[in-house]
């Protein structure tokens, strides 16, 4: 008795994205917890070693990561530096990149074949799996990057009232939201393993990719070395975040009318088609009944799919510009 091809593509692509999910979510575990002790090796080795042996030590050395795991990352889009309470759960993620690839694999089955729409629908479901990574470590980065302001002033008010940085930076780590909340309690643990300040505030550069963090560690580095009233410094670079912050709300309160203009645009044809129907039931049957219909049918919504990726990107630019 012969299996029936959808069954077998199913299994085969659950598996994979199960192997994938498990590999991805122990990858980013794996990565913070060789952080942390390589931050610790770090502030060891800075506290016996003078500063200018140039003597390379093995301890620093970064651990070979395993290539083919590294390309699945870059390929689905995966961020491991995401705070684990900001993870969309994998099983959402298996069943939608699952979900998507079925759909895919069954709607072109019929016009390509078995093996024809079996690449198809692992394309749709890696796809739609890596949209779901992006928006999640975008939707990370804007919460990250609206709660700058508020950090930089509760730390520039715990340094006003006498206390050091670390514990400015301490005070952020307990009183500030979500995932302001949960980086800054992530660069005082590694404060607290030798790590120099601007050093772990260039790291959460590094995850967030948000410019302001780069400021401010830089920021910081110079003020080290030049001295001077470490209040009013943070507070020039303060105002110059405020300033940056703002401009990009307003970009984005700017690009809402073009995002309502593209759903608009997305939505009206499947209204006239819905009104069509409505009127004259049999208008729109070829294109279910009819092969060369239905392939019609298909280019439609690939070339409309198309539309709304560029309208996207074009947005997104318009707004990081």
């Amino acid at each position: 008795m012969n299996a029936d091809p959808s069954l077998l593509f199913a299994a085969a692509f659950a598996l994979l994205l199960f192997a994938g999910a498990v590999a991805l979510f122990g990858a980013a575990g794996n990565r913070r917890m060789k952080e942390r002790v390589r931050a610790a090796g770090v502030g060891a080795q800075e506290a016996q070693v003078p500063a200018a042996s140039a003597v390379p030590s093995i301890r620093l050395a970064a651990p070979t990561e395993n290539r083919v795991l590294a390309l699945l990352i870059r390929m689905v889009g995966y961020s491991p530096e995401v705070p684990q309470a900001q993870i969309i759960p994998w099983p959402a993620v298996v069943v939608a990149g699952l979900g998507t690839a079925l759909l895919a694999y069954w709607r072109a089955r019929g016009w390509l074949g078995p093996l024809g729409a079996a690449p198809l629908g692992l394309l749709a479901g890696g796809f739609v799996v890596r949209l779901i990574f992006r928006w999640q470590h975008r939707r990370y980065s804007n919460a990250l990057f609206g709660q700058i302001p508020d950090a930089l002033g509760l730390i520039i008010r715990a340094i006003r009232a006498g206390l050091p940085m670390g514990e400015a930076l301490r005070s952020v780590s307990r009183e500030m939201p979500a995932p302001t909340k949960d980086e800054f309690a992530r660069l005082v643990g590694e404060i607290a393993i030798g790590r120099p300040i601007d050093q772990a505030i260039w790291r959460v550069y590094e995850r967030s990719g948000i410019t302001e963090y780069a400021f401010l560690s830089v920021t910081l580095g110079l003020q080290s070395q030049t001295g001077g009233s470490l209040a009013e410094t943070l507070e020039n670079l303060a105002d110059l975040v405020r300033k940056r912050v703002a401009m990009a709300q307003r970009a984005s309160a700017l690009a809402a009318e073009a995002k309502a203009s593209a759903v608009i645009l997305v939505i009206l044809p499947f209204i006239c088609v819905a009104i069509m129907t409505l009127i004259r039931p049999n208008h729109l049957s070829t294109f279910f009944t009819d092969p060369a219909g239905y392939r019609m049918m298909m280019v439609g919504l690939v070339l409309m799919g198309l539309g709304v990726l560029t309208i996207r990107w074009l947005i997104r630019r318009a707004q990081e510009g």
